[in-house]
C-alpha cells in the first residue's frame, strides 16, 4: 500500500462534473473539501465523444427537489475538465497539502495527467471493461484506483490481471468496493464486498460512497478500507446531475469528523487492558485479602483467605498455591495477601 494512505484512510472529496465547467466553482470546490479535511480532490479530464456516441441519450437527475431531464452528452459536454485548469488547480493543491486526481477515458487523458507528474489515477466503474486503457495506466508509474459498480467477479479478475499482467507491483493498486447508483439504497450497500475484495485480491481495499450520509463510511472503516471517495458540492441546490446526492462541505466535515473518530476506536488488537483501565484496574479488580486475623506461624487455611476488592496484592489465580503455606507475619482481617506473607512448609 503507498505509505500516504496506510496509516490512516485516505478521503478523497470527489468533485467529479461538479465544477459545472467553470473554474471558479473548480477551484472553490477544492479550498472547501481541503477545508472540510479530504486528503485529495478528484475530477474527470475526459472528452464526451471518447466515450458517448449516441446523442439521442437522455438522463434524468433531481434538481431542487424536481426532476431534470437532459440529453446525456449535452450534460457531459459542459462539464468537461478543461486542460488549461490543470497547472492553477495543481498549485492550488499543493498549497493546500492536498491531493489531485482525476479519471481519464483515454490514453491522452492518462498522459496529460502524467506530463504532471499526478500519483493516483481512477478508473471508474464504467470503464473497467476497457482493458487496454488499464494496460495502458499500468505502464505509468501512478497508483491505479479501480472502481467496481455494476461488476461480477469474472470482470474484476480480468482488470486485475490486466494491470498485474504490465506491473506486478500490488502495493499501487487500489480496488474500491462501488454501487453505482445514486444514492445507493441500504439494502444496496453490500459491505461485505469489501472482505471478500480483501481476502480474494490481497490488495488495498477502499469504497467509494454512495450512500447518504456517513454511517456506511464509518462502517467501512472497521472492515478495513483504506480509502474512502464521497461525491462533493458546494451547494446541493447548484444546476447539474450530481448536486444533489452529494456531500456539502458540512456534511464532508462531519464524514472525516466520524472517519477519524471511527480509527481511533479502532484501537489496539493485543488482549490487554487500554491504557485509561491501568489507572483504576488495581481497585475494581479481585485480589486475595485474609478473611481472619491470623498469626503468624498458622497453616492457611481455605477459610482464611477471601477473594474480595481492591488486587493491590495476589492475584486470585494464586489461591490454591497459598493453601497450606505457613504465614510468617501476623495478618489482619481485610488487608491484602502479598507473596511476602507466607512460606512453603
Amino acid at each position: 500500500m503507498d505509505t500516504n494512505f496506510s496509516k490512516s484512510c485516505y478521503i478523497i472529496a470527489e468533485i467529479g462534473l461538479n465544477h459545472n465547467g467553470d473554474y471558479t466553482l473548480a477551484k472553490d470546490s477544492v479550498i472547501a473539501a481541503a477545508k472540510a479535511g479530504a486528503n485529495a480532490v478528484k475530477f474527470q479530464n475526459f472528452v464526451t465523444e471518447d466515450f458517448l456516441s449516441d446523442k439521442s441519450i437522455l438522463h434524468t437527475y433531481k434538481n431542487c427537489d424536481k426532476e431534470v431531464t437532459e440529453p446525456l452528452f449535452d450534460i457531459c459536454k459542459k462539464s468537461e475538465f478543461k486542460k488549461e485548469w490543470f497547472p492553477d488547480l495543481l498549485k492550488l493543491c499543493k498549497d493546500l497539502d492536498v491531493d489531485f486526481l482525476s479519471t481519464p477515458t483515454s490514453e491522452s487523458g492518462v498522459d496529460d495527467l502524467i506530463a504532471y507528474d499526478i500519483k493516483y489515477i481512477k478508473n471508474g466503474s464504467d470503464y473497467l471493461s476497457h482493458i487496454p486503457l488499464l494496460k495502458y495506466m499500468a505502464s505509468t508509474n501512478a497508483t491505479i484506483i479501480i472502481s467496481t459498480g455494476m461488476a461480477y467477479q469474472d470482470e474484476i479478475d480480468d482488470a486485475v490481471d490486466a494491470i498485474l499482467e504490465i506491473r506486478p507491483d500490488k502495493s499501487k493498486l487500489v480496488i474500491m468496493h462501488c454501487t453505482s447508483s445514486y444514492p445507493t439504497y441500504v439494502e444496496d450497500t453490500n459491505l461485505r464486498k469489501i472482505q471478500t475484495l480483501i481476502e480474494r485480491y490481497n490488495v488495498s481495499v477502499g469504497f467509494s460512497d454512495h450512500t447518504e450520509g456517513w454511517i456506511a463510511a464509518v462502517q467501512s472503516v472497521t472492515l478495513g478500507v483504506k480509502m474512502i471517495e464521497k461525491h462533493f458540492t458546494l451547494d446541493k441546490n447548484l444546476p447539474g446531475p450530481d448536486h444533489w446526492f452529494s456531500s456539502n462541505p458540512e456534511d464532508f466535515k462531519e464524514l472525516v469528523d466520524q472517519i477519524r473518530l471511527a480509527e481511533n476506536r479502532m484501537g489496539i488488537k493485543e488482549l490487554r487492558p487500554a491504557q485509561s483501565e491501568m489507572k483504576v484496574l488495581n481497585q475494581w479488580r479481585l485480589g486475595l485479602v485474609w478473611d481472619r486475623n491470623i498469626t503468624a506461624g498458622s497453616c492457611i487455611m481455605p477459610k482464611d483467605i477471601a477473594i474480595r476488592k481492591p488486587a493491590t496484592g495476589l492475584r486470585p489465580k494464586g489461591l490454591d498455591s497459598i493453601i497450606g503455606c505457613q504465614t510468617v507475619r501476623s495478618c489482619k482481617k481485610g488487608e491484602s495477601v502479598f507473596d511476602t506473607d507466607y512460606v512453603a512448609y
